[in-house]
């Protein structure tokens, strides 16, 4: 039974009767309260390039110095949503100068690509690292780079040698232009003709040496061997050698114009003068050297291959026969000043051809270096060598290292030492360095390897 006072406040407060204690506290149910979105909604992205480069990096390994390597490939690629403008495709860092780029492109649309094709060419044997830096538009990634390196190889040391050889006898017939256009001239063969018997007298050989004139006009001429009373030919065992050679050397210029110096080899080296005034000179188990000094050409009715063919027969053995030349050089003959006297001569081109026909050496008669010219003349006609021809072409001089019988010779001072002549391959010996007689000489220096097909 509820309490009265519970029953009176009920009906006092307009609550219906049977409600509990509880339900009178009870709040009314109310609505949730809706909820409110602070953040603003979302804006539509901006289109963007995007570059990407790939691969990331070149190697072309090891390559010879000065060849080109196949080409090697880096796609730019614009994988973004907007056209990617391309300002600049270069190399970076020290040595760019040993790589090539082509292709490419300056604008890619969204999905496009372009292709750069990179070469390598080392300039030196050492190694080259460089980046590729591709400059574009795009916002996150301005300059793209790869890595791109590639090494210059080492050239092969390629190492040869020679041995310095001589004949041990040999007869030498000088030709000596005795005409009225030699009088300039006579000055330099008066007075360096002691170069070429200093070096026959340190070389030690058994020699012989003689004389003729390019006058065939002159019967007391005429292919006769030139000297003194009684001496036809210097001998190393002739009393005061060198001043004999050097009186019978200088024949003066009184001679016919009319240069025949090779009819007179021939005609000395031939019956009758051969087994009558110049009997003896001509020796069989010998060498055999022609030497010829003029500044004209020659005007004998023999032709120069005939001539060198008929010299050449002369020896069983045609490499013991040469014939070298003091003579206009071809094709237009020189003209200069040496000491006091203007030396000019016309091309001596038919002696210059049995120079080259018999293995000879032509030197010029306008040489103000008149002695180094005998000193080759003397080492060539006794079979001995200045020039050495090199198997194989230096890629580097300053690399390049002689000897003579295991001793460093230097490179070329102004005197003596050596040079090399990229003319024609030579290494070549001047002045006291040039080896002697039986010497051995030793030669190493760099070559470029084959490039790779």
């Amino acid at each position: 039974m509820r309490a009265p006072t519970t029953i009176l406040l009920s009906l006092l407060l307009g609550l219906p009767l049977g409600c509990t204690e509880y339900d009178i506290y009870r709040e009314p149910d109310k609505e949730d309260d809706p909820v409110v979105d602070s953040e603003p909604p979302e804006e539509e992205p901006v289109p963007e390039p995007d570059i990407d480069v790939s691969p990331k990096s070149l190697s072309f390994g090891s390559l010879p110095k000065d060849c080109t390597s196949a080409a090697q490939e880096v796609v730019i690629q614009n994988v973004g949503d907007a056209a990617l403008n391309i300002s600049e495709i270069t190399f970076d860092g020290s040595g760019t100068s040993n790589f090539a780029l082509s292709g490419g492109a300056t604008v890619l649309e969204p999905g496009e690509s372009a292709t750069v094709l990179v070469t390598f060419t080392p300039l030196a044997a050492k190694t080259f690292s460089v980046k590729l830096v591709v400059s574009s538009d795009d916002p996150d990634e301005p300059t793209s780079s790869v890595k791109t390196e590639g090494t210059g190889a080492e050239d092969a040391t390629y190492e040869e040698s020679f041995e310095q050889s001589a004949f041990e006898s040999v007869d030498v017939l000088w030709i000596v232009d005795n005409s009225g256009s030699m009088s300039a001239a006579v000055g330099q063969v008066k007075s360096n003709f002691q170069s070429f018997m200093s070096e026959f007298s340190k070389l030690n050989l058994d020699y012989q040496l003689g004389v003729v004139t390019t006058d065939m006009d002159n019967p007391a001429q005429a292919g006769r061997l030139q000297g003194p009373e009684g001496i036809t030919y210097v001998t190393p065992d002739t009393p005061d050698a060198e001043n004999v050679f050097a009186a019978m050397i200088d024949q003066g210029i009184m001679g016919s114009g009319d240069e025949k110096g090779l009819l007179a080899a021939k005609s000395a080296l031939t019956d009758p003068l051969l087994s009558g005034h110049n009997a003896g000179f001509l020796r069989e188990d010998a060498a055999l050297a022609v030497i010829v000094v003029t500044d004209e050409d020659d005007s004998s009715p023999i032709s120069a291959p005939d001539f060198a063919t008929w010299l050449l027969g002369l020896k069983a053995d045609a490499s013991r026969v040469s014939f070298s030349g003091i003579t206009g050089p071809d094709p237009w003959g020189c003209s200069e000043w040496v000491g006091a006297d203007y030396i000019t001569a016309v091309a001596g081109v038919k002696y210059n051809q049995v120079v080259g026909l018999t293995g000879g050496i032509q030197q010029s008669i306008c040489s103000s270096t008149f002695d180094d010219t005998l000193q080759y003349l003397s080492l060539t006609a006794v079979g001995m060598l200045y020039r050495f021809p090199l198997a194989e072409e230096p890629s580097n001089i300053g690399q390049m290292f002689v000897s003579v019988d295991g001793v460093e010779v230097d490179y070329y001072d102004g005197t003596d030492g050596w040079t090399y002549d990229p003319s024609d391959n030579h290494l070549v010996f001047h002045g006291e360095s040039i080896p002697p007689p039986e010497s051995d000489i030793s030669v190493s220096y760099p070559v470029a390897s084959e490039c790779p097909s």
